[in-house]
Parts: C-alpha cells; sequence; structure tokens
C-alpha cells in the first residue's frame, strides 16, 4: 500500500481511535450516575494521561469528564484537526507543518501553562479548553504523515536483513 490508500488508511485508524478516545471520556461520567463498574476502568485508564483534578475538569451527568478541560480540548482539537485535515491536505505524502505553524498553535497552551504554573493568573475551563483546542488541532498534522511514513517504512524493511540477499537468488 503506498501513497494515497496509505494516508486514507492511517487517517481511518486515526479518526476511529479519536473519536473512541473522546467517546470514552464523555462516557465515563454518565457510567458513573448509573453506578457500572465500567467508569472506574475508564476513570483509571485516563489517570496516567490527565490529573483528573475535579475543579478543573468539565462535569457530566453530575460528574467530572474523565479527564480535565484541558485535556479534554486536546483530544477534541485533535478530532477537530483529523476532520480538517483531508480538506486542507488530501491524502497525500507530504511534510508536516512548518515551525511557525506548530509554534504559532503551541503558544497559547504555553504561555496560559507557564502563567498558571508561575501563578500570574488561573484560566477557567473553557479557557484551559480552548488552549487545549487549538494546540490539539494542529497535531493530527504532524502524526498523519508521520504515521503514514512509518507504516511504509516497515512495510519496506525486511524481517531478516540477512536473508534479503536470499530471496533475491531464488
Amino acid at each position: 500500500m503506498t501513497g494515497r490508500p496509505r494516508f486514507a488508511a492511517v487517517y481511518a485508524a486515526l479518526v476511529v481511535g479519536a473519536a473512541v478516545w473522546v467517546t470514552a471520556i464523555l462516557a465515563a461520567p454518565y457510567l458513573w450516575s448509573r453506578d457500572s463498574p465500567i467508569s472506574l476502568v475508564l476513570y483509571a485508564a485516563f489517570s496516567p494521561t490527565c490529573h483528573q483534578i475535579p475543579e478543573r475538569s468539565f462535569w457530566l451527568f453530575g460528574h467530572p469528564l474523565a479527564v480535565c478541560a484541558r485535556c479534554f480540548g486536546i483530544y477534541v482539537g485533535f478530532l477537530g484537526g483529523l476532520a480538517a485535515y483531508p480538506f486542507l491536505r488530501g491524502f497525500r505524502s507530504g511534510s508536516p507543518p512548518g515551525v511557525r505553524a506548530i509554534l504559532l498553535f503551541s503558544a497559547p497552551i504555553a504561555a496560559d501553562t507557564a502563567a498558571q504554573f508561575l501563578g500570574l493568573w488561573s484560566t477557567d475551563g473553557l479557557g484551559r479548553f480552548a488552549t487545549g483546542a487549538l494546540w490539539g488541532a494542529v497535531l493530527p498534522f504532524l502524526f498523519v504523515p508521520a504515521l503514514a511514513g512509518l507504516s511504509f517504512e516497515r512495510r519496506q524493511a525486511p524481517l531478516r536483513p540477512d536473508l534479503e540477499n536470499e530471496v533475491g537468488k531464488t
């Protein structure tokens, strides 16, 4: 699989994965409100990726989401960036965005996080969500070409380099 089909396959896998991820974040409080033990599994699954501080989280069904507002913004932004990807880049091999674009999308989340860490200000949930979503939106433009390139390289590499010459002799 090369070119367009390879990119489309990587893209489809990322869309499905991101949609499942965001759905799981939203499902956790719903399942908690129904006393389902699956909610415990979901909150535990997201705990390595997020501090899950309730005061910094959006609430749904009377319970906090499985991740904080900033992390939720990153994941929703990533899903939004994936939705925009085929319209902006198509399914062709290409280079990731330039350093300027990455810095432009990264500056708000970096500045907000640093300012909060230094005690200069405290951002509410919507502000955290917005900076996370902005940063998350640029990530697919890095991930799709990189993962498509990796999948292509893996298919091209022989399983055992010492047998590569033997295959050509048969």
